[in-house]
């Protein structure tokens, strides 16, 4: 089916249906999975599923509804009611579709066509694979939380009564392990995994299998330490939960009703010199890379934070109207659905060029996290408090595992406490960062 063509036919419908305005945001998928367990193979999923959101827009009321039957006369009822769930909402002033911006789709080389030709057996037996290496790993090791394999493809189809018309192919492909390591009474668990959009960009299934291993065995033995104030490292795989809550709380709809503690930071110090964090959703090839956002608009890459000062909130099409702020506006789409909404699509803070090695090295005596429970802040005050793990440190080497230990302070101080950034980003997901050392933070442990 061409859904290009379909989806520009749903939008002239609804105009000829009653709406000023159109647009039609359609996904097709396909995805497949596997799990092993202890050499056999305990699962195996293959799933197609397709579907069109439609909103439309008349007298600057809103109607938004999906459907997943694409018969004609199931399309021509669906584009009706649609119409008319518009007529009962209220008017809103900011309501419309985006002033869009034309040009070409870049080509991000998301796609791979070879990734449907992958033979189950080859699938199975890569699970397999990063199962028993996981295992024998260590001694230790004592079983299996399962490998698993899994592949998609999707097409993505953005239409509307403003010329716009867009269609992008993309893949997926990952694979990983989990495994349990025990020592007496204590019980630990580690897994690893790698995702990528094309099947040879995939890490060596042995260097996953290993680290997944290597994830389980060195947390034996945790403890926890006394309360102190402690310089923290948080690594480059633990950050993103961090960082997580200091976006939710740039919403744009949180700082037009004021409740963000970010609200009056624009354009303002709020993180150290050397934090500049970017939504850059046009790397090629990255598993979070997209052509077009949630509203049609072509992707870019927008300062967020530069060198410590925030340079922009997360607004969509209509916050920024509600809101009276002209800004590149950058949206999510959480499937067909529902509507676009401001959000982040692929950030990245910006490598340092210290080794985390010697980052941990200058510690006489710290904590180097590994794990977060959770975003810890809290969006309206700032006030940040979050369970972790990880190591700790004495005279500048990891000691001994840690874990029950919980993070105190505040979301601000700690941006503007970051006195070092490690050179180990690695771009793994659609929140990336290198790890960092805060100066001084509360730790909480035994008491």
């Amino acid at each position: 089916m061409n859904y290009r063509l379909l989806a520009e036919n749903v939008v002239k419908k609804a105009l000829k249906a009653g709406a000023d305005e159109a647009e039609v945001y359609l996904v097709a998928d396909r995805d497949f999975e596997l799990d092993v367990r202890n050499g056999d193979v305990e699962t195996i999923k293959q799933a197609t599923s397709k579907g069109l959101g439609l909103t439309v827009f008349k007298d600057k009321k809103l109607g938004f509804s999906y459907t997943s039957d694409f018969s004609d006369e199931s399309i021509t009822e669906f584009i009706k009611k649609t119409v008319q769930l518009s007529l009962v909402a209220d008017p809103k002033p900011w309501n419309g579709l985006p002033d869009f911006k034309k040009g070409k789709l870049p080509d991000l080389d998301l796609y791979d066509p070879s990734i449907s030709e992958i033979p189950n057996e080859k699938k199975i037996g890569i699970a397999k694979e990063a199962e028993t290496i996981a295992l024998a790993y260590d001694k230790r090791i004592t079983k299996s939380r399962g490998g698993s394999f899994g592949d998609s493809e999707r097409e993505t189809v953005i239409s509307n009564s403003k010329g716009i018309s867009y269609s992008s192919k993309r893949t997926g492909v990952y694979f990983g392990v989990s495994v349990v390591a025990g020592e007496g009474d204590d019980m630990q668990s580690g897994g690893w995994g790698c995702s990528k959009r094309h099947f040879q960009d995939l890490d060596p299934i042995e260097a996953v299998a290993k680290k997944a291993g290597q994830r389980a065995v060195e947390k034996l033995g945790a403890k926890s330490v006394e309360t102190q104030q402690v310089p923290v490292v948080i690594d480059r795989y633990a950050a993103p939960a961090f960082w997580y809550g200091i976006l939710f709380a740039m919403n744009g709809d949180s700082v037009y009703k004021k409740t963000t503690f970010l609200t009056e930071y624009l354009d303002k110090q709020v993180a150290s010199e050397l934090i500049t964090l970017v939504d850059d959703p046009t790397v090629p090839r990255h598993y979070s890379s997209v052509p077009f956002d949630g509203e049609g608009n072509l992707t870019q890459k927008n300062v967020l934070i530069g060198e410590g000062v925030l340079k922009m909130f997360l607004y969509d099409t209509i916050t920024a109207r509600k809101a009276g702020v002209k800004v590149n506006t950058i949206a999510r789409r959480y499937g067909y659905r529902s509507p676009a909404s401001a959000g982040f699509l692929n950030v990245i803070v910006q490598n340092g060029i210290v080794p985390r090695e010697k980052i941990i090295s200058e510690i006489k005596n710290g904590y180097y996290v590994t794990g977060l429970r959770g975003i810890g802040t809290d969006i309206p005050t700032g006030n940040y408090s979050c369970g972790s793990s990880g190591f700790w440190i004495k005279d500048g080497k990891t000691a001994f595992p840690v874990d029950g230990m919980t993070l105190g302070g505040n979301a601000l101080e700690m941006l503007k406490n970051i006195e070092v950034v490690a050179n180990d980003l690695e771009l793994r997901g659609s929140l990336n960062s290198p790890s960092f050392r805060i100066a001084e933070l509360a730790v909480g442990g035994k008491k």
